[in-house]
């Protein structure tokens, strides 16, 4: 093995699939050939084909000794399918050579088992080589440790099973075979790397045996036996060497742990607090090796895998974090598979399981849970490991931190703040602060890490004040002091505002307040509560409150209050679906079991309880949760009533499988008045009725599915019904149950929340100190570093967008691009997801510039699609040709009147203007506007006041009303009335009403000539074309570079990472009003009255692939109607790359604004896409949605009003004054397209050079393509 194999990443992807392999014959006499009996072995080409809606390019095979080899002859020929298609699709295979089989007639314990493997191996390792590349995996024996543990209890029928050498004989023989396996494989693939595996375990001795600890310990320390053995480190003489223990593989599931003696498991799914977490074993592996790891087996059984992978993969995670080399994770197996000893019973432990009662026994069924699981499992690796990179670099360490501070423990109940910051974690370094602990001895902090990239702080004061009491502060001001490094400013999170005097020795880049409760409400609540909330809510840049009753009682107490209500993790509590699963506390209650978890305090109605047991003495009540604040001797007693205290988060849905009714039995009081409860939703997960009391948050959303009882016989009523429900009710119930779960998801709250972080800047004049001189107005602040750490460039450009991109490619190399997200476009980025490709909103190469043309040769090469374009309008239920007014044909004979009669009266009812030439406005967007400014060149102009104006007098009132208004009011969401006719063009032709007339008698012809031509790119989405600049930049590109302040009188940038870069000229591709905000109190009043006077909108795109192929050959279709969306951009037919296979892909655009926002979000904004989608026909009902995501726009379209043109030059000559160029779209707040972008980044880079070499206002002048889309 050379250095350089050794360096290079083992594995081609982190997540891999494994297939089960085992060959041997089992103690029955049964021979195994586990491939053959999943369908494996004949479906393999079909098997890796479904890995790729999972991103797995890494498989783990197994060949089979005792398979391949007959009478000393090998036939390696069953392993052909899989290499053929592993070559396809460009699939790594890690194969294993021996998996517990090997050929009758090899005596394991015989002087001739070791020659005999060599053998294999060699003849293996031949066979594999033209397949195999410079560097496979391979494991010459699986689970050495296992399979030595195996021979001694007889679990394989082989020569010699009996011989009492078993155990210890025969685990040296394996290593003395795997050591000449090694040896065999380097002598065909001297870079092969070793992969070696065994089970990872922990054994403890039951509590009352004491005694048993050193037989328990023994057990345990005998996992690391074989490993031991192969690097030398015992038992040298068998040959071993640090050689033969290159990668090492662990191991585990939830059957690994277990009481030494009794041999009682240790049950993960009842969360034993006696298991090892998976992190700690990993640790302990990569300290007594030091190799990189991989989980090469791992897998949970029934309605927990889902809930077992996400763990794995966050134990993983933090694994990493504490500093083992783990490469990866394999799902094992991928395929579902049989006992080896009892061939009916299937585990139901693969991704995929077989539809065994099926007319296809072996036809795969995905597992929604687990791929659902599998999904976010590899979000949170994607977010949080790197995979490829050197040891040690992980993406936490350039993430920004959240300093949380909470008055609720982390280790309590599991609720919202765990279920979000669990989840911002992915993005952030999250430092969750407790309330003080009293400690008599001197103040210190401990903390610990409960989940990825997420420390719990506990402060240890002597001030016996409880909470964040005024006492505590002084000391906890000094303990806190230095929670980030100098110069980061966090991001600062409340769930309680009696930490705000703590907020300030921070320097918050921003200040969020998460409103879950009214906490003023509660019993015993703090008597500055009120008035700190009060300060919080003025010094927030952002709030977010836990339900609508909080939201309406927030929302007017400041201006960026958003409402997020409870939600779920599905994936956890529909393991209660499976009414199999239970809790042995449930033994000893009978049925019927009325149940609820959560906390017993004040907001409890003890009373309702009461009657309940006793209106129902059958009746048992189950109360899980924890006492607090409240006397439990004052809890009704009675035999019926059964408190079992709290219980891990974990196992609630063990507890919700046993239950027949869910309980809300909350009483209704000021403590009850705001409340959302989570667990409503947790219960709709398990499909279980639930009787609720009247808490607005439970009634007002959910009254249709929960019953609510007003008062206690009410109450007692809705749980007799629910317990008499029919099973038609039943079903009823659970389907309704199943949408409202579909809608929600706490996976799509955190990602809403993280959104609006990223899209609020953060305003320091809200927490100010007021300045000691009235009227003195104090410059933006600066991190406060040595100016010898400031670095300086002579071009800086802000922004990695298209214009940004080409301004760098035409500077020179004294130039450095800054960009704030992790790769480079702008709204030019593409995203992947499940093998279709998506673009931020549609984007198409076009464009009549010769100099543009050339550019996309050079930036592309031959990875370019051109195609003859298709775009269409779907309106009165049928589908014309864009642009709308010239293809009126198909249309209703009464609409077409009307539109004719309108530009008729439009043409002939207006006074004559003078000719005006204009050439053809391009649509490089297709968003639909272009058409408003095209028409023929001999038209007459009129002048007009408004876009509103301009609509009725160039086409008249029937296109207006049946296109151009409704369209447009879409698209802008601000009254047209409001924009003015600029951005067309800087005319206003009128239509041509012999083109009018033509297309409303017949059907228009396909548009033909060079601008009914497109391009785009043939593979990577219009990513590949922005991407395609990077290796012409003469300068540097930084990325993840977020600029928080612009200090113009100093040539400076400050950065969120506490740089400051300063520059000689500044080029700015961002959103012109974000600019100046970054500028602060520097810029004059004007400027910055002017900059908040540009109006912008904003666009959210839902990207949907379905499961079928050639849903339509149009590329755009508008919609002027009542759709949710204006526009369809029809991803798929942009270039057949952008399809996964069997797949088609399109994007719902759907403009916002603060005049117009979302009717809905996140699950619930897919769904009404994809009913829309089906109800305007570009969807069937019975469509199969293989992926759905959003991606979001902020600033989307610059609005045209009649202030836009003052605004910007105000404020462009006040920064020209200071060297800052404005370039591009939103910079300039101009109509620009992709090319437009390009031209315009040259523009910049000439000024720049210009002025530099002192040549001001000399720039070569910019080609122009023909205008604005």
């Amino acid at each position: 093995m050379t250095p350089q194999h050794r360096s290079a990443p083992p594995f081609a992807t982190f997540w891999q699939a494994g297939y089960e392999g085992a060959d041997h014959v089992n103690h029955a006499g049964r021979a195994l050939d586990m491939n053959l009996v999943t369908g494996h072995q004949q479906r393999a080409r079909d098997d890796y084909a479904l890995l790729a809606q999972f991103g797995i390019r890494t498989v783990r095979e197994s060949i089979g000794w005792r398979l391949v080899e007959r009478d000393g002859r090998f036939d390696f020929s069953i392993l052909d399918a899989r290499l053929h298609a592993a070559r396809e699709f460009n699939l790594q295979i890690c194969w294993t050579f021996c998996h517990y089989g090997w050929p009758d007639d090899v005596d394991v314990y015989g002087p001739d088992f070791v020659p005999r493997f060599a053998r294999f191996c060699r003849a293996a390792a031949a066979y594999l080589a033209p397949y195999a590349g410079d560097a496979p995996v391979y494991s010459p024996i699986n689970e050495i440790s296992f399979t030595s543990w195996g021979l001694s209890v007889h679990m394989f029928r082989c020569k010699n099973m009996h011989d009492p050498r078993a155990g210890e004989e025969g685990k040296r023989q394996l290593i003395r075979a795997s050591i000449a396996g090694c040896d065999a494989i380097w002598s065909v693939t001297p870079g092969a790397r070793m992969l070696q595996c065994d089970p990872l375990i922990h054994v403890i001795a039951p509590p009352d045996k004491p005694e048993w600890v050193g037989q328990a310990a023994g057990w345990r320390q005998s996992q690391f036996d074989a490993w031991d053995m192969l690097c030398g480190r015992r038992e040298p003489e068998l040959g071993g060497a640090p050689r033969y223990l290159d990668l090492i593989g662990g191991n585990f599931y939830h059957t690994n742990q277990w009481e030494s003696g009794t041999n009682l498991r240790l049950w993960w799914h009842l969360a034993d607090p006696r298991r090892q977490p998976l992190h700690q074993v990993l640790l302990e592996l990569h300290q007594r090796y030091a190799r990189p790891l991989l989980l090469a087996e791992t897998s949970h059984v029934g309605s927990g895998r889902g809930i077992w992978i996400r763990e794995m993969a966050s134990e993983v995670a933090r694994a990493r974090e504490q500093g083992a080399d783990v490469r990866g994770i394999c799902l094992y197996p991928a395929i579902d598979r049989p006992d080896w000893d009892h061939e009916h019973h299937w585990h139901h432990s693969g991704l995929w399981d077989l539809d065994r009662e099926g007319p296809d026994p072996l036809a795969r069924h995905l597992v929604q849970p687990y791929a659902m699981a599998l999904r976010q499992a590899q979000r949170l690796t994607d977010n949080l490991c790197i995979t490829n990179a050197p040891f040690g670099h992980n993406k936490e360490s350039i993430m920004q931190t959240v300093i949380v501070f909470c008055h609720l423990r982390w280790d309590f109940v599991f609720q919202r703040p765990q279920q979000l910051l669990t989840r911002l974690a992915e993005h952030y370094k999250v430092l969750f602060v407790e309330e003080p602990l009293y400690d008599a001895g001197a103040a210190h902090l401990h903390s610990y890490s409960p989940a990825p990239n997420l420390t719990v702080i506990q402060p240890h004061t002597p001030v016996q004040a409880p909470g964040f009491h005024d006492d505590q502060i002084p000391v906890l001001q000094t303990l806190l002091a230095d929670l980030v490094p100098a110069g980061e400013d966090p991001i600062v999170w409340f769930y309680t505002p009696m930490a705000l005097p703590l907020l300030a020795q921070q320097h918050p880049s921003l200040v969020v307040y998460d409103c879950m409760d009214e906490l003023s409400a509660f019993k015993n609540p703090p008597r500055q509560l009120l008035q700190r909330e009060s300060a919080l809510l003025n010094i927030a840049d952002l709030v977010f409150t836990g339900g609508p009753s909080l939201y309406e009682a927030k929302r007017s107490r400041h201006d960026n209050a958003h409402c997020f209500p409870s939600s779920v993790d599905a994936v956890h509590f529909e393991q209660a679906l499976d009414r199999s699963n239970g809790h042995p506390l449930h033994q000893e209650i009978a049925r019927p079991r009325l149940g609820f978890y959560g906390v017993i305090d004040e907001r409890f109605d003890t009373g309702l309880i009461a009657d309940m047991a006793d209106a129902h003495p059958e009746w048992q009540i189950v109360l899980v949760g924890p006492v607090v604040k409240i006397d439990p001797a004052a809890l009704p007693q009675r035999q019926n009533i059964h408190y079992l205290g709290q219980q891990p988060y974990q196992v609630l849905p063990q507890f919700l499988a046993g239950w027949d009714v869910c309980l809300l039995p909350f009483a209704l009081n000021e403590s009850t008045r705001f409340i959302s409860p989570t667990k409503v939703l947790e219960y709709m997960a398990a499909a279980l009725p639930i009787v609720s009391t009247a808490i607005t948050d439970v009634e007002k959303p959910y009254g249709d599915i929960v019953a609510i009882g007003h008062d206690h016989a009410e109450f007692i009523r809705h749980c007799e019904a629910a317990l008499a429900q029919t099973p038609e009710q039943t079903a009823a119930m659970a389907a309704r149950m199943r949408e409202i779960i579909a809608a929600t998801s706490w996976d799509a709250t955190a990602e809403h929340m993280r959104a609006l972080i990223a899209q609020t800047p953060g305003d320091p004049s809200r927490r100010a100190t007021p300045p000691a001189a009235a009227g003195v107005t104090a410059a933006a602040k600066v991190n406060p570093l040595p100016a010898a750490t400031a670095r300086s460039v002579g071009c800086l450009i802000v922004g990695g967008g298209p214009t940004g991109l080409s301004a760098a490619y035409h500077s020179d190399a004294d130039t450095l691009l800054l960009e704030r997200n992790a790769s480079v476009g702008g709204w030019c980025r593409s995203i992947q997801d499940a093998g279709f490709t998506f673009d931020y909103a549609g984007h198409i190469m076009f464009s009549n510039d010769p100099y543009v043309l050339k550019l996309y040769d050079i930036l592309l090469g031959d990875n370019q699609h051109w195609q003859m374009r298709e775009a269409w309008v779907y309106s009165k239920q049928v589908f014309t040709r864009y642009p709308f007014q010239g293809a009126l044909y198909g249309l209703p004979p009464d609409v077409i009147r009307e539109c004719i009669m309108g530009a008729i009266d439009a043409r002939y009812g207006a006074p004559a203007a003078p000719a005006c030439a204009a050439g053809e406005v391009q649509d490089c967007c297709a968003d639909g506007t272009a058409d408003a400014a095209n028409a023929s060149a001999s038209a007459r102009q009129q002048k007009t006041q408004s876009f509103e104006d301009f609509i009725y007098k160039v086409w008249g009132a029937g296109i207006a009303r049946h296109f151009a208004i409704p369209y447009n009011k879409k698209l802008w969401t601000v009254p047209l009335s409001e924009m003015e006719t600029s951005w067309l063009g800087g005319r206003v032709p009128l239509p041509d009403l012999g083109e009018i007339i033509d297309g409303a008698l017949q059907r228009v012809a396909k548009p033909q000539g060079p601008n009914a031509r497109f391009g785009y790119p043939l593979r990577g989405g219009f990513q590949a074309l922005v991407s395609g600049f990077l290796p012409h930049i003469k300068g540097q590109v930084e990325l993840n570079a977020n600029v928080v302040q612009v200090l113009p009188s100093q040539h400076a940038v400050a950065l969120a990472d506490g740089r400051r870069i300063r520059y000689e000229q500044l080029i700015s591709t961002m959103p012109l009003p974000e600019l100046v905000k970054l500028i602060g109190a520097e810029a004059p009043d004007e400027v910055r009255e002017a900059a908040r006077g540009l109006k912008h909108i904003s666009i959210r795109c839902v990207n949907i692939g379905i499961a079928r192929t050639d849903v339509t050959d149009k590329h755009w279709i508008y919609y002027p109607e009542d759709s949710i969306f204006h526009r369809i951009f029809v991803q798929g037919n942009a270039s057949p790359e952008c399809n996964a296979p069997g797949g088609f892909g399109f994007t719902c655009e759907i403009s916002y604004s603060p005049w117009k926002p979302l009717p809905l979000d996140g699950e619930e904004l897919i769904q009404r896409c994809i009913d829309d989608c089906i109800k305007v026909g570009m969807m069937r009902p019975d469509d199969k949605v293989l992926v759905a995501n959003q991606v979001d726009m902020p600033y989307a379209y610059v609005v045209y009003d009649h202030e836009r043109a003052r605004n910007v030059a105000t404020v462009r000559a006040w920064l020209e004054q200071h060297d800052i160029i404005l370039s591009g779209r939103y910079s300039e707040w101009e109509y620009y397209n992709s090319d437009h972008a390009f031209l315009a980044g040259r523009k910049a880079a000439d000024k720049v050079r210009a002025a530099r070499s002192g040549e001001a206002g000399t720039a070569s002048a910019t080609s122009t393509a023909a205008v604005k889309s």
